[in-house]
């Protein structure tokens, strides 16, 4: 299965909406797309990743979102995530990488929240 990436701006924000799979095969792919949207934004990058197409993330993937924020972090930039309840959130919380960067259940509460947050999901049940 493929990848597919669309980037767009939402006022301060650059949105990149991923779809497919997300394993060793297509992370370079994600990691690629972040570097030519940091690269033509203006400094700091703020970065929304909509995950909610999402159908697959392995360990390759969930390092290569990581590796997005810590490059973001270096130029003083931010990444949130957009991940609704379902498989991939599950991956997210199970990796603990909930506590690490923030995660939101829908596109308008990450570019709403202020400030990093963490998991925003109401009745935070595990799936």
């Amino acid at each position: 299965m493929a990848l597919f990436v669309a980037s767009r701006r939402e006022g301060d924000w650059t949105v990149m909406e991923v779809r497919g799979v997300l394993d060793s095969e297509t992370a370079p792919e994600l990691r690629a797309c972040a570097a030519t949207a940091a690269e033509r934004s203006r400094r700091p990058l703020r970065l929304v990743v909509d995950l909610t197409e999402l159908s697959y993330c392995d360990v390759d993937g969930l390092s290569t979102l990581i590796a997005v924020r810590t490059a973001l972090q270096t130029e003083e930039g931010e990444l949130r995530l957009v991940c609704p309840a379902g498989r991939v959130l599950r991956i997210l919380r199970i990796s603990r990488l909930t506590d690490a960067l923030p995660v939101h259940p829908t596109l308008e509460a990450a570019l709403a929240a202020r400030g990093p947050a963490h998991v925003d999901h109401p009745g935070d049940v595990a799936q």
